[in-house]
């Protein structure tokens, strides 16, 4: 990895190079969006080379992930930037159509076909957008009714009032605030508290569902668990990682029920209206 570190300014004008091959094919797109998408679509093609990556890939791929980028795939292995460059990991639908969505200094992209959901985050650091975050999701093919667990809020100490993770910044701690209170609402099952948190266009990917679910598919769920008696209370945070883009701020965490396969829990936030409201949680089962 030495030589990678020493040889950042190669890999940058390589990197440049391998991102501009593909500027032709997303010329709809401008400004930020059209850079994502090339330094996006510049991960994809290094990556699928695999085994037959070159020296010169080696140095673009090094310019293209974070310092902090994390892999995880459908079967929840974690990867760190140093393991993904030892062995090329198998990305899941390299060649589908991309949805992408530009938030000031980060940017997701979504790489969906049929029940796998791929989704890669990026942030714009003074060298240009590197890669935060690659996740995948099978979605199952029926969706799992909810785990009946406890009596209530008296249930939900972590992460509805206390969590094992101190936040950093001054956003991050807000955006704490907020998770805790859409946990609270959702152990409460009381939707006028969570809706006002949850952004309109939110969605939820989570493995144990045969669909990704939007902000009134979750209200929905939640109205339905108040008028049957569920009770569901959030699973506790064992562990997290928060990284503020000042537009938005992503939190990892790893979060475990008392009975089922723990999970990998990303979610994203963004400032609208004075509070910060959830973007989306995308969620692996470790299996």
């Amino acid at each position: 990895m030495n030589c990678f570190v020493k040889r950042a300014l190669v890999g940058g004008i390589v990197c440049f190079a391998a991102i501009a091959a593909f500027s032709n094919s997303h010329s709809s797109a401008s400004g930020a969006d059209q850079e994502v998408l090339e330094a996006d679509q510049a991960l994809v093609r290094i990556l699928g080379l695999r085994d037959k990556a070159s020296f010169q890939d080696h140095l673009a791929l090094d310019a293209l992930l974070d310092e902090d980028f994390t892999w995880i795939d459908s079967n929840g292995k974690s990867l760190v930037k140093p393991e993904v460059f030892k062995n090329f990991p198998a990305l899941a639908n390299p060649e589908v159509e991309l949805q992408e969505r530009t938030y000031g200094r980060s940017a997701v992209v979504r790489a969906n076909r049929v029940r796998v959901q791929v989704m890669r985050v990026w942030a714009k650091r003074v060298s240009g957008w590197r890669v935060m975050l690659y996740q995948e999701v099978t979605l199952v093919v029926k969706s799992e009714p909810p785990a009946a667990e406890g009596a209530g809020i008296s249930d939900c100490e972590n992460p509805c009032n206390n969590i094992p993770f101190q936040p950093e910044t001054q956003s991050e701690k807000e955006v704490i605030a907020s998770w805790q209170g859409v946990m609270r609402a959702m152990a409460r099952k009381d939707a006028d508290a969570y809706a006002p948190l949850i952004a309109e266009d939110f969605s939820a990917t989570d493995t144990h569902h045969d669909r990704a679910y939007s902000k009134a598919d979750r209200i929905a769920q939640i109205n339905k668990q108040k008028q049957s008696g569920v009770q569901s209370v959030p699973p506790p945070l064992v562990s997290a990682r928060m990284f503020d883009f000042g537009e938005t701020v992503m939190m990892i965490a790893h979060e475990q029920r008392p009975n089922p396969k723990a999970y990998f829990n990303t979610r994203m936030w963004v400032k609208r209206d004075g509070r910060w409201q959830m973007l989306f949680s995308f969620n692996t089962r470790i299996e």
